[in-house]
């Protein structure tokens, strides 16, 4: 499991003295140190002074807590917060604690609680996945079943590859979305170590690798997180088959690509936005071309500013490109927000034929509502041209 970069020094020295008390009451083993230097001085040391296993224990446990001792992650936890104590003092005080603080805190108040919201956040916090569009609306509910026969279906695909035969899997849902997680043995690979005679020799073993698919239902779309295609691929069909009950319920991506980039052939687009979402305006940072004629594989066009459409139109025209005719691949969309600071600023990757950056967080909810008003998301394409079909069956 992917987690942010661990250092125990920047961990114990973020923590205010009452964070660090009760800290040291939830460890289970001693924290205290020779009462020299400030409190988490102390508590570094003898965090340093522990044996390796109860370090290790430690560490892992608090892991998560150092995901989400983060400014991006305040409103979650602030939400929490009010599930866990209520309207009471405590949940006025906790309001001018710092993430780290309240992470803390959370962890040991709530832990159950706590780690459900450590893995929505591990969700929300992908990057570059591969989306494969559904064909209707549907909100699965899998029995624990389907989840067995899909686990025996993946580890059956395992044995076919250079990975480990072992296998398990985890699920996560709520209001919005389904995911399901599955850890298996990497490939056997070697690690240098020291033998009792201070020679290396080799140690062979296999890691231990997640993949992730996160159904989403207001979009019916399913991203996908793994490393090789094969994998992305089987565990997309398995999800069909085992979750969904339809092997046939995701678009082809290959034949039917995720995104539409027709609105940047209008210059006068102007990527208007929805009242109350707080979006203040959109402006293209990239843009990738297949030309449709000549030698060039791909132009990519990166600007010093984020440009509106006409700008871009005069750029591809001095090179000779025309998006009437010439096939874009792939746009960075930079979307500002109300508010000041980098924090307003989101930029958006999409390129076809389905990958993206786009995760579940509130923000790019917002930003996906964008996309299907502006016809961005082919989905919402296909739909009303198969309403329309319909429609002119019906009659």
């Amino acid at each position: 499991m992917s987690h942010r970069e661990w250092s125990p020094k920047p961990f114990f020295r973020h923590l205010t003295p009452d964070a660090l008390a009760e800290l040291r009451s939830w460890a289970g083993v001693d924290l205290r140190s020779n009462g020299v230097g400030q409190p988490w001085e102390q508590v570094y040391r003898a965090w340093v002074g522990l044996p390796a296993s109860e370090r290790l224990r430690l560490e892992t446990e608090l892991l998560p807590v150092n995901d989400l001792a983060a400014p991006q992650a305040r409103s979650r936890l602030g939400e929490l917060a009010e599930t866990t104590w209520g309207q009471t003092p405590l949940l006025a005080e906790s309001r001018s604690w710092s993430s780290q603080d309240l992470a803390l805190r959370l962890f040991i108040a709530a832990p159950a609680a706590f780690m459900h919201l450590h893995q929505g956040w591990l969700i929300d916090s992908f990057e570059h996945l591969k989306e494969y569009a559904g064909r209707y609306p549907i909100a699965p509910k899998p029995s624990a079943k389907a989840k067995a026969a899909l686990k025996n279906a993946m580890r059956a695909h395992l044995r076919n590859t250079e990975f480990g035969p072992r296998c398990h899997v985890e699920d996560f849902a709520n209001d919005e979305k389904f995911a399901l997680f599955v850890f298996h043995e990497d490939e056997l690979k070697p690690t240098d170590q020291f033998n009792e005679f201070d020679e290396l020799e080799p140690m062979w073993d296999r890691d231990v690798v997640r993949l992730a698919a996160v159904f989403h239902f207001e979009t019916n779309v399913l991203m996908v997180k793994a490393a090789r295609k094969a994998e992305r691929e089987q565990l997309r069909d398995l999800f069909a088959e085992h979750i969904l009950g339809d092997p046939l319920y995701f678009y082809d991506a290959r034949s039917e690509p995720r995104f539409s980039f027709r609105p940047l052939r209008d210059e006068t687009f102007r990527f208007p936005p929805i009242f109350g979402t707080g979006v203040v305006g959109v402006t293209v940072r990239k843009l990738f071309v297949r030309p449709a004629q000549g030698d060039v594989r791909r132009v990519s066009l990166e600007f010093k500013d984020a440009v509106a459409l006409p700008a871009v139109h005069d750029a591809l025209a001095e090179f000779g490109i025309n998006l009437a005719r010439d096939h874009v691949e792939g746009v960075h969309l930079r979307f500002t927000f109300e508010g000041s600071g980098r924090s307003r600023t989101r930029t958006v990757s999409l390129f076809n034929p389905n990958s993206s950056n786009l995760s579940d967080t509130p923000r790019d909810r917002i930003i996906r509502r964008h996309l299907k008003l502006w016809g961005f998301d082919a989905n919402v394409r296909r739909a009303a041209v198969a309403g329309a079909a319909l429609e002119a069956a019906a009659h």
